[in-house]
């Protein structure tokens, strides 16, 4: 009696594991298809940024170039200027950044610390301004900044890109800030700090991952900012790294090599913050996403 009840039971252990290969083959297998495609255009990029011209323009297709070169990196910094881009984009990304940060944290801090009338509708409202697509605000802050004389300078970016980071920011940092019990700061009142030391010593230093994640955020969007970047600014002198990208595309004329050498330089400073700050910007958008 006991036989004839254990061979069935071998034969669905059987059919388990091979149902759970099976499973596993196909997550594996899409996984590696997925990452075929995301990784198959950066490594284009990078080939192309050390093939020669020869090579590149060729009608067969080389999927490893046969020389090295970083002829096209020279083209890009000493003849396209690429150098002065970089130099523009960090200036007005890191800008941007500091600004976006400290009024973020200084609106967060308002809306989860202190008690006013409109508080909760403030907060929302904050959220509401940052869903409203970033093309719908282009006209006015176009007005606003030919009223205020700024265009075609780097200010008017660094001005305009605050008007899309502050309320996100804000948004997350307010999550964050709810996580850490008041009674902290409340304690170091207690002993004497005033209310921007105990802000200072205590909540901030708590809220580094929730700070760190708003900074990437903003440099992220200042870095990669196209449209703005494109119309506000007219001197080749002030322009940033995507528009000066833009202008290796003449007619039907396009120089791949110091495209794509300038696309990996651009894509350099940003995969080393994400590297460096991997952790806490996990932490922080986690507690962001939940929190607020």
């Amino acid at each position: 009696m006991q036989g004839t009840l254990e061979a069935p039971t071998e034969s669905r252990s059987w059919l388990g594991s091979s149902r759970g290969r099976s499973k596993r083959m196909i997550v594996y297998a899409t996984i590696a298809f997925y990452l075929f495609v995301v990784l198959l255009p950066l490594y284009w990029m990078v080939r192309s940024s050390i093939a020669e011209n020869d090579q590149m323009y060729g009608t067969a297709i080389e999927f490893f170039p046969k020389k090295f070169t970083l002829a096209q990196f020279d083209a890009a910094i000493n003849k396209w200027k690429f150098g002065l881009y970089l130099s523009n984009s960090l200036a007005v990304g890191l800008v941007t950044t500091i600004l976006t940060t400290a009024m973020a944290t200084l609106a967060a801090y308002s809306l989860v610390r202190l008690r006013f009338p409109g508080r909760a509708a403030l907060a929302r409202s904050v959220l509401f301004v940052y869903l409203i697509p970033g093309g719908l605000l282009f006209i006015p802050l176009f007005m606003i900044m030919q009223r205020l004389g700024l265009l075609n300078s780097q200010l008017a970016l660094v001005v305009s890109y605050q008007s899309f980071a502050i309320p996100f920011c804000t948004w997350m940092l307010i999550g964050y800030f709810k996580g850490i019990p008041p009674e902290m700061e409340e304690a170091a009142q207690i002993d004497g700090a005033s209310r921007l030391q105990s802000m200072w010593l205590v909540l901030l230093p708590m809220a580094a991952p929730g700070l760190v994640a708003a900074a990437v955020f903003t440099f992220t969007l200042a870095w990669n900012e196209f449209l703005f970047a494109l119309v506000f600014i007219t001197s080749d002198s002030f322009r940033t790294l995507p528009v000066g990208l833009a202008g290796l595309i003449r007619g039907d004329i396009y120089l791949w090599g110091p495209m794509m050498a300038g696309s990996v330089l651009a894509a350099i400073p940003v995969m080393v913050l994400y590297t460096l700050a991997n952790r806490m910007l996990v932490q922080g958008l986690a507690a962001g996403a939940v929190k607020g």
